[in-house]
C-alpha cells in the first residue's frame, strides 16, 4: 500500500471526517474554557476589590458554555460519562444563574 491508499482507507474508516482537524478543534475548545476561566478570575478578583462583591453574571455565561458544550456531548454520544458531566457541569450553572437574576432584581434569599 502506498501513502494515498493508506490515506483514503483510513479516510473511510473515519468515515471522511479529517483526525488531526477534529483533533484542533478539541484542542481550541479546550484552551478557550482555561481562557475564559482565567478571565473570570481576573474579573471576580477586580469586582471584589472594587464593590467588595462578586458579580456573578461573568460566571454564569461561562458555566453556560461549558454546560452547553457537555450537554452537545451528552445528546451526541448517549454514554454515561457524558450524562454524568453535564449534570455536575449543570449544578453551578444553575446556581450561578439564580445568583444573577437574584443580583438583578435586587432579591437575596
Amino acid at each position: 500500500m502506498d501513502k494515498d491508499e493508506i490515506l483514503m482507507k483510513s479516510r473511510m474508516e473515519n468515515k471522511g471526517r479529517d483526525m488531526p482537524k477534529i483533533e484542533e478543534g478539541k484542542n481550541s475548545a479546550r484552551f478557550a474554557i482555561i481562557i475564559g476561566f482565567g478571565f473570570i478570575l481576573i474579573m471576580a478578583f477586580l469586582s471584589l476589590i472594587a464593590h467588595s462583591k462578586m458579580i456573578y453574571g461573568i460566571v454564569a455565561t461561562e458555566f453556560c458554555i461549558v454546560f452547553a458544550m457537555s450537554l452537545y456531548n451528552a445528546i451526541k454520544k448517549k454514554e454515561r460519562k457524558y450524562i454524568i458531566m453535564t449534570l455536575t457541569n449543570a449544578i453551578p450553572f444553575g446556581i450561578f444563574t439564580f445568583m444573577t437574576v437574584c443580583e438583578i432584581f435586587n432579591v437575596y434569599p
